[in-house]
């Protein structure tokens, strides 16, 4: 269950990074350092800051925001070619 709140939180941040208005450049780095970041952010919210294996909790946790994003990101533009 600790693992929805980072892939919901992606599918924002996903929303977010499609409506900046830039280029795909722009778009990919403030992507990556959103995600890391807000993965921290995850760690620390589901209490696994704490723990010896911090470093590993955060990259998972990164990754599922990177997922998160993905999708969020693939479902509005698939929205946007149909509108």
């Amino acid at each position: 269950m600790k693992e929805l709140l980072p892939f919901c939180a992606g599918l924002v941040l996903g929303g977010f990074v499609f409506a900046f208005p830039a280029s795909r450049r722009a778009r990919a780095i403030l992507l990556t350092g959103a995600c890391v970041s807000v993965g921290a952010l995850m760690s620390w919210v589901n209490g696994e800051l704490y723990s010896r294996v911090w470093p590993g909790f955060v990259a998972l946790d990164a990754i599922l925001v990177w997922a998160g994003a993905t999708v969020g990101v693939l479902v509005l533009s698939a929205r946007r070619r149909t509108a």
